[in-house]
């Protein structure tokens, strides 16, 4: 599947991004949209939520400025 995207690609004319590139870009997107991670990992084919969860739940600065926000408002 990997060579067949590649000769599509320079087909097309775009720059070398790798088909597991492509897949990694979604997987993120879809965890920074907020979707479930079970959701995720049904996506992404992953044998365990766990797999999904070590590689792509990493906090993004703004989601944990939003979280730490919502605890002020709490302490205030």
């Amino acid at each position: 599947m990997s060579r067949s995207f590649a000769r599509l690609r320079e087909t097309a004319g775009l720059p070398g991004v790798r088909l597991h590139d492509l897949r990694h870009t979604v997987v993120s997107l879809l965890m920074e949209l907020g979707v479930p991670p079970h959701v995720v990992q049904a996506i992404a084919r992953h044998a365990d939520v766990k797999i999904t969860l070590k590689v792509y739940a990493h906090a993004n600065l703004d989601a944990m400025r939003q979280a730490l926000g919502k605890l002020d408002g709490k302490l205030s």
